[in-house]
């Protein structure tokens, strides 16, 4: 059997559809490749001056950077706990809200790029600044690599120094065929260029419309210096309040019966924007105000949001991890683990839900192992309530017992008391059968009922063919029994 392959056979340089005129590739994306290819990038800078579709990606972008962001060290080996904590502190140092927010200028674009400047410092070597830059300003090469465009090579750019860019990638496409990477940006394009055309039209059909148009009609045939004069006099009127013509002249005014067809542009605009919340978000219930839908509805919208932006917090992390996390360990870890960097898309538990659920495990018999857990749970610093124990009493104090018979007999109880005891020891046991049979009836009532109006129904039915005659001829013998008792006690 033959050894595997350990080349790339179907590569970028050998795809026959690929242009390769120059060293460098161009896009495969289909708006850029007919505006210009990279250089007409500033098409989807057109996109961003739409409030809309700038709404959902800033709030795309935001909803990721609002996690908090943890850094998990790659074991439990010392070597790798150290490097955790410097990349920790690196990129706290960095601003790394900011940087991801940078990158994630990606989704628009396809790709993001940003630069590292290093610093040897004594403790090591330190990422002192990240910044993003423009896309426009870089060039991917034939076999992916970056090259960067300055004012001596402005074509096809110039290689780039190892361990110095960071470029992130997001494709709408299901191959790695593109190292430009294919933006949300191609999707968007055409919905927000409609709908610059149709606000443009919606202007000028308010400002045609805004006030009616002026007729004057005049009689007899067609003549062109009568028609002259009248519209001198029609332009008069558009800045003085009155006109004077002969009494053959008439003026009408003429308004458009459907204001120049405003609702019907306004649905056209509102679905423009729908068609962009569902590219970027997924759903339209979290932007579109003029959408109602049902709570459940709404809440599955904001999951699917939610989904979305961990997706692409995800993505960043695993560029960042690839990147300048790796480059942190190995400069100045070797031979350490690369941590995990993350953001915790978990949302909290509500609190009185965990009150709820740690009351009825102790109820069970169980209590934590820690107070630590109180404290993390709940938070705030709290302490185990010590339990109160009785004070045995000083010999001379009030009720105190006389020295030596501390240990002596307890006093008889009472015979009272011992009565009033067993009949409610008696009660307890002859009654709790009944009262078992009324709460298993009632609860047969609500596991077959179809809904709250039928569960009410059966719940009325129910009160009148319950049998309540034996707990009630219990609970009279046991008054009975109670007040021979109190008489009997009152002779003795």
């Amino acid at each position: 059997m033959a050894n595997p392959s350990t080349i790339e056979v179907a590569s970028v340089a050998s795809d026959p559809y690929v242009p390769q005129y120059t060293g460098v590739m161009s896009p495969t994306d289909e708006v850029l490749a007919s505006r210009g290819g990279v250089a007409g990038l500033k098409v989807y800078d057109e996109i961003r001056r739409d409030p809309h579709a700038f709404a959902i990606l800033q709030k795309l972008k935001l909803e990721v950077i609002s996690r908090e962001w943890k850094v998990l060290p790659a074991s439990d080996r010392r070597i790798d706990k150290r490097a955790a904590e410097d990349v920790e502190r690196q990129l706290k140092a960095i601003d790394f809200d900011k940087l991801t927010r940078g990158l994630l200028g990606a989704v628009l674009k396809g790709f993001s790029v940003a630069e590292i400047l290093w610093s040897s410092t004594s403790l090591g070597w330190q990422a002192s600044q990240v910044k993003v830059k423009k896309q426009r300003r870089f060039r991917f090469a034939l076999d992916g690599s970056l090259r960067v465009l300055t004012r001596n090579n402005t074509m096809d750019g110039e290689p780039v120094p190892d361990r110095k860019f960071i470029v992130h990638r997001h494709s709408i496409d299901d191959d790695d065929d593109d190292p430009y990477g294919v933006g949300l940006g191609s999707v968007l394009f055409w919905p927000a260029w409609f709908k610059r055309q149709v606000l443009a039209n919606w202007l000028r059909a308010t400002e045609k419309h805004a006030s009616p148009t002026t007729v004057a009609k005049y009689p007899g045939d067609f003549d062109k210096e009568k028609e002259a004069k009248l519209v001198s006099v029609l332009r008069q009127m558009a800045n003085d309040t009155g006109v004077a013509a002969p009494d053959t002249v008439t003026f009408e005014l003429l308004e458009s019966k459907n204001g120049g067809g405003g609702d019907f542009i306004e649905k056209l605009a509102r679905y423009l924007d729908e068609l962009m919340s569902e590219a970027v978000l997924g759903e339209t219930l979290t932007t579109n105000s003029g959408q109602r839908g049902a709570r459940s509805l709404g809440e599955i919208h904001n999951e699917v949001r939610i989904a979305i932006a961990k997706a692409a917090s995800d993505l960043v992390c695993a560029t960042l991890k690839n990147t300048l996390v790796r480059w942190i360990v190995e400069l100045n870890h070797p031979g350490a683990g690369i941590p995990e960097v993350y953001r915790d898309f978990s949302e909290a538990e509500d609190l009185n839900d965990k009150v709820e659920r740690d009351s009825k495990i102790a109820a069970m018999g169980y209590k934590p192992s820690s107070v630590d857990y109180i404290n993390e749970t709940y938070g705030g610093e709290w302490v185990e309530k010590a339990e109160v124990k009785p004070e045995a009493k000083q010999e001379g104090q009030p009720g105190a017992l006389p020295a030596g018979l501390e240990f002596a007999e307890p006093a008889p109880v009472r015979n009272g008391e011992r009565v009033v005891k067993e009949l409610s020891g008696q009660l307890d046991a002859l009654g709790q059968p009944i009262i078992d049979r009324m709460v298993d009836q009632i609860r047969a009532e609500f596991q077959e009922a179809r809904d709250y109006d039928d569960l009410i129904r059966r719940l009325g039915m129910l009160s009148s063919s319950v049998g309540v005659e034996d707990l009630a001829t219990l609970i009279g013998q046991g008054s009975l029994l109670a007040a021979l008792e109190g008489v009997d006690s009152d002779h003795g």
